[in-house]
C-alpha cells in the first residue's frame, strides 16, 4: 500500500541536531532543495512549527515493499532504505541487532535508515549503514532499489497491549539465520570495589522501580563494600521526584544525572561492573555490549523482551487480581472513557474498558503513581523489595570470577 511522507523545502540553509543524540553531527539542508521527512516530531515541531525557515510542499507517495516479499527479495548488491518506527529505544536496539545479521547474510550494496530520530545513537558504529535521523533529499529516494517500512511488522499492531520480540520477528520475516543465544555475562576481574549501577527510570510509571527497592538494594550492596551509583535523567520529571524521595530517606546516595543522549548513557553503563535496570530502554541497550546485570519486569513478560540475550538476570514480579495477572502486557498507562487513569487492577476494570493511552499525564499524577499510590504490580515490587534485592545480590555474586 502506498504511503505518504511530508515534503518540505528550506527558505534558507539550515541545520538541526538530532534530539537525544550526541554521537551524530547535526543534519544539514540547503536553501531551495526539496526534502522528505519520516520523523513525526520534526514534521510537527520544525517543518510546521518554524514557518520562517521551512515551507511545506505536500506529500510524496512511496511504495514500500509488501511484508510477504521481505524474505524473498534479492537484496544482494542492491540499495535498501528502511523507514523507522517511533523512537522507542528497545525496538531500535532490536533493529540494530537485526541489521547486523541482515547486512552479513543478505549482502546488500547499501543500507540506509530514515526517521530514526532520537534513537539514532543506537546505530552509530555499524559499518556500511547510513542514518538519516529526520529527513532525506527527495531526489535521493531514487537510488534505492526498495523501501521497507518497519512499522509494518505485523506483531507491532498490538504492541500497546502486548510487547513483541522485535529482533526475533525480523529474523523470521526476512528469513535470516537466527544468531545463537548469548551466554550469561560474567563480571570481569578487577582491583578495588565493584561498581554497580541502578537505572530505575522507565518512560512509564508502569515500569519505573519503586524507591523501596532502590534503597534496599543500595543498602545491601553497600554493606558488601560495593560502590553503588544511581543513574537518573534530568529530562524526565520522574527523576526529580524520585531523587527527592530517595534523598529524604538516604542522603548519602551517589547519583549520575548528566546523560544527555543514548551515547552518553552507553558510556555511563560501561563504567559499571554490574547494573540493575527497570524494564526500560537502558535494559535493552545492555544487549549491544552484553553488559552483566539484572532487570525487574512488572507489566511486560521478561522472556519476550530479553529474547535470546542472557546478559541480564530477569526478575518477574508476581501479582494477580480479579482483573489481571502480571505480566498483563500493557506498555503505558491507559484511561477509561470518563478519564480515570491507570491499569486494569488499579481501576478495577477489564482491558476493554481502557480504550485510550494517556499522552503526557500531568505532574501530580506522575508524582502520585511514583511515590504514593503505584499501580498494584509495582506496589508488589516495593512490598517484596528485600527478597528481590537478595536475588539480585545472589546473581551478582554468582557472576564473580
Amino acid at each position: 500500500m502506498a504511503k505518504s511522507l511530508p515534503v518540505f523545502t528550506g527558505l534558507a540553509n539550515f541545520q538541526f541536531p538530532t534530539p537525544n543524540s550526541t554521537a551524530l553531527p547535526p543534519q544539514q539542508g540547503r536553501k531551495g532543495l526539496t526534502y522528505v521527512t519520516a520523523s513525526g516530531n520534526f514534521h510537527r515541531q520544525v517543518v510546521r512549527g518554524q514557518s520562517g525557515l521551512m515551507r511545506e510542499l505536500g506529500n510524496a507517495k512511496i511504495q514500500p515493499m509488501k511484508v510477504a516479499r521481505w524474505r524473498r527479495y534479492p537484496y544482494r548488491g542492491r540499495s535498501v532504505l528502511f523507514l523507522m518506527p517511533p523512537p522507542a529505544i528497545g525496538e531500535h536496539v532490536a533493529i540494530r541487532l537485526f541489521l547486523e545479521a541482515f547486512m552479513a547474510q543478505a549482502e546488500p550494496k547499501e543500507v540506509a535508515l530514515l526517521g530514526s530520530d532520537s534513537a539514532s545513537d543506537v546505530y552509530v558504529g555499524l559499518d556500511g549503514l547510513t542514518v538519516y535521523p529526520a529527513w532525506i533529499a527527495h531526489d535521493e529516494l531514487k537510488r534505492f532499489a526498495t523501501i521497507i517500512d518497519l512499522n509494518d511488522v505485523p506483531a507491532r499492531r498490538e504492541i500497546e497491549f502486548w510487547p513483541v520480540d522485535m529482533e526475533a520477528a525480523l529474523y523470521e520475516l526476512f528469513g535470516l539465520t537466527v544468531p545463537g543465544k548469548t551466554p550469561v555475562a560474567a563480571i570481569p576481574a578487577r582491583d578495588g570495589p565493584l561498581c554497580v549501577g541502578i537505572l530505575p527510570l522507565a518512560s512509564s510509571p508502569l515500569r519505573t522501580l519503586p524507591p523501596a527497592l532502590i534503597l534496599g538494594l543500595s543498602r545491601l550492596l553497600g554493606e558488601d563494600g560495593m560502590d553503588v551509583r544511581i543513574v537518573l535523567n534530568r529530562q524526565q520529571n520522574q527523576s526529580e521526584y524520585l531523587r527527592s524521595a530517595l534523598a529524604a530517606a538516604a542522603p548519602d546516595l551517589v547519583y549520575i544525572a548528566d546523560t544527555r543522549s543514548v551515547a552518553d548513557l552507553l558510556a555511563v553503563m560501561r563504567r559499571f561492573d554490574y547494573a540493575v535496570f527497570a524494564d526500560s530502554g537502558p535494559a535493552h541497550l545492555s544487549k549491544l555490549e552484553q553488559r552483566p546485570g539484572a532487570a525487574v519486569f512488572t507489566s511486560a513478560p521478561s522472556e519476550l523482551l530479553l529474547g535470546r540475550h542472557g546478559n541480564l538476570h530477569p526478575i518477574q514480579v508476581q501479582f494477580s487480581s480479579d482483573y489481571c495477572k502480571a505480566p498483563c502486557g500493557l506498555a503505558k498507562l491507559r484511561q477509561t472513557s470518563d478519564g480515570r487513569v491507570g491499569c486494569m487492577a488499579s481501576l478495577g476494570v477489564a482491558k476493554k474498558d481502557l480504550p485510550s493511552i494517556v499522552d503526557g499525564p500531568d505532574q501530580d499524577l506522575i508524582r502520585r503513581l511514583l511515590l504514593q499510590t503505584p499501580i498494584p504490580c509495582v506496589a508488589a515490587v516495593a512490598a517484596g523489595a528485600a527478597d528481590i534485592a537478595q536475588k539480585i545480590r545472589a546473581d551478582l555474586i554468582d557472576r564473580l570470577p
